[in-house]
């Protein structure tokens, strides 16, 4: 209902319900648009949102950093503008295989050839459009780790006294190798689910139990101590065992556990 003054609307009369409904969904979504944005200025990396014209509609500050371009310069303008000139062919025709498929879509280009320095995109569907999270990747960094990576493992094989083995958030062995298995004289499939602590003799448990709460608690960094492992019947070994948690995200995700054994330690009961 329209209430005239003077012949001139002056005030409008309406539910109550409709008033709530109206204003409530304006501040839904200015929550919205809050979450999306402090969503988007603290994921790991950038977010650029293209539309179906290929178009940059958004772009978050990291990816405008990394991209060396300011973003008002990037909005509005075609996605081509905005990547190296060298990989255009190979990018559009990914993102138009997103458009049409709906698939997610993976691709590194090269920034810097004399650096190493490549641009990890990945391609998601989005609401009117496709939107790429992009970071950056130093290919000397990733060989350099991975060389590190196979060197370690090359030097614990040849030690042949230490085993490493993963646990999940609730104590329970998630990874194991064939090796450890053979050690302790159970199948590897008997192996996976067990409590860890139920792998260490019995007078040594309390420790261990501790050791593991400790570490997937966040409660330590690491922890180390001296235990013997059940080795197949009455058979135990002495061993140094260390942990240490798995990160995920902001929390543990679970522990990696080095066993260094003592075979001069060995013992039958």
């Amino acid at each position: 209902m329209t209430i005239t003054y003077h012949g001139r609307p002056r005030y409008v009369l309406l539910a109550a319900e409709s008033w709530d409904a109206e204003h409530t969904g304006d501040r839904d979504s200015s929550h919205r648009e809050l979450e999306y944005q402090f969503l988007v200025e603290h994921m790991d990396g950038g977010l650029l949102v293209i539309d179906p014209e290929l178009k940059i509609t958004d772009v978050s500050s990291a990816a405008a950093l990394i991209l060396g371009q300011r973003q008002s310069a990037l909005v509005g303008s075609p996605i081509t503008e905005a990547l190296p000139s060298s990989t255009h062919a190979t990018v559009l025709s990914s993102l138009r295989h997103v458009l049409r498929s709906g698939e997610q879509a993976q691709f590194d280009l090269t920034l810097d050839e004399e650096n190493g320095t490549r641009l990890r995109v990945r391609a998601v569907p989005w609401v009117e459009g496709i939107a790429l999270l992009v970071r950056l990747n130093y290919e000397g960094d990733e060989e350099a780790r991975l060389a590190e990576q196979t060197a370690l493992e090359k030097a614990r094989v040849a030690h042949g006294r230490i085993e490493v083995i993963r646990l999940s958030v609730r104590g329970t062995v998630s990874m194991a190798e064939a090796e450890f298995a053979r050690l302790i004289g159970l199948p590897r499939e008997r192996i996976l689910g067990l409590r860890f602590a139920d792998l260490i003799a019995v007078p040594d448990r309390p420790a261990a139990r501790d050791a593991v709460e400790q570490v997937l608690s966040g409660r330590s960094e690491a922890e180390a101590f001296d235990a013997r492992l059940l080795c197949g019947g009455a058979k135990e070994i002495g061993a140094r065992i260390s942990i240490a948690p798995l990160a995920s995200g902001y929390a543990v995700g679970g522990a990696i556990v080095i066993i260094t054994l003592d075979p001069g330690a060995e013992t039958v009961q």
